[in-house]
Formats: structure tokens, sequence, C-alpha cells
């Protein structure tokens, strides 16, 4: 029987045990070769009343999901900051975000190795964005992106000014038009690290990071 990496359990999410190969979540085993696909995504929203500042909305959630399977793992936190940093829920919330680099690294290989199967003649790989409708996106060889099989966007940066922001990739195209979307957006917060790996390595470029507010 493997030995527990001795990490203090409060610098962990609640209910999760380290070990080399795997962790347990609520006693349930996932080893981190079985990682199929991770997705986290953190939100501070900031409001007002009557120009008064009200109590800050802070919430993570980490996905987890298993090859060969539809089962998924979450975890999910979300408080009030009034004003005030909450010690012990702050630390929850930065224990979340460790513990999801940490399962990034070390299911990293295996998560690649998903998207690189999907290669084609033609198709670099196949991305599937997080959301209600699960947009597939067809990642062209040349560079062209296709969403559900229609022309989307290009990495090609003589037609579009690309660049990220929290959890997405936008495409701004460069000759602006009276009618149509001349700015889309992608959702990659699912596997992040994994889809700039192949974009960074295909096409021999990093793209510049824009704080987006509202």
């Amino acid at each position: 029987m493997q030995k527990r990496i001795s990490i203090p359990s409060e610098s962990l999410p609640d209910n999760i045990i380290l070990y080399p190969d795997y962790f347990t979540y609520k006693k349930k085993k996932i080893i981190y070769s079985k990682i199929r696909s991770i997705r986290i995504y953190s939100e501070v929203q900031k409001t007002t009343m009557n120009l008064i500042p009200m109590p800050t909305n802070v919430s993570t959630k980490l996905e987890i999901y298993f090859t060969n399977s539809e089962d998924k793992i979450k975890i999910f936190l979300h408080f009030l900051r009034f004003g005030f940093k909450r010690k012990k829920k702050e630390e929850k919330y930065k224990n979340i975000i460790a513990f999801c680099l940490l399962l990034e690294k070390m299911s990293f290989k295996n998560r690649l190795d998903h998207y690189l199967k999907s290669e084609t003649s033609v198709i670099q790989f196949k991305y599937v964005e997080q959301g209600i409708f699960k947009n597939q996106y067809d990642i062209l060889k040349d560079g062209r992106i296709q969403k559900n099989g229609k022309d989307f966007a290009s990495f090609d940066e003589n037609e579009y000014d690309i660049f990220r922001s929290y959890k997405k990739i936008h495409f701004a195209k460069k000759k602006r038009t009276w009618f149509g979307n001349n700015v889309r957006e992608l959702d990659i917060s699912r596997d992040e690290d994994v889809f700039l790996f192949i974009i960074e390595s295909l096409f021999k470029t990093k793209f510049h990071f824009v704080e987006q507010t509202g």
C-alpha cells in the first residue's frame, strides 16, 4: 500500500488525501493517469447598491473528468467577503486552486494524449467548449478554427488580433465590417494548460494577456 504524501490536511481541499499515483476524495480513489480532463473556474464579483458596496461574491469550481467514463468530481466553494477577508474561507479557496495546479501537473501527459488522439490529416485536435451547448471546435493544421463544422476564426495573425483573458482566448478581426461579429471568443477553461501548450507549440507563438472587467 502506498504511503500518503505528507502535505498537511489544512493545505488541501476538504476530503482530499494525496498518494504518489492517486488521490482519494470522500474515500473514492482517483488515479492520476485516468484523468481525462480538468476544468477550474473562479469568480470574484463586486457589486454596489445605491453606490454602497455590497458583500463580494467569491466562488471557485473544480471539475475532474475521467477516461472511458461520464463520471466527474466537483469541488465547489462559495462565500461572501464582507469588506474583510475571512481567513478560513480564503485558505480553502487558495487550497482548491493549488490542488488543481498539482492535478494538472500529475495528469498532463494523459490529458495531452487525449487531445492528440483526435488528430487527422486535416485536424490538429478537437476541443469541446464548456457550457450548455458543448460546442465542438476543430483546430485545423493550417490555423483555421471550425465551430460545429462552420468557420469560426483563425490563428492567422495577419487576419486576427489574438489575445487571452481569464480562461478565454479572443479573436478580433483586423478588417472590421459593419455587420457580423468582429470579435469572437473561445472558452478554454477546460484543460487550458493543454490547449495553450498545443497551440503555442504548433504556431510558435504566445498570446498576450488582457485583464477583462465587467
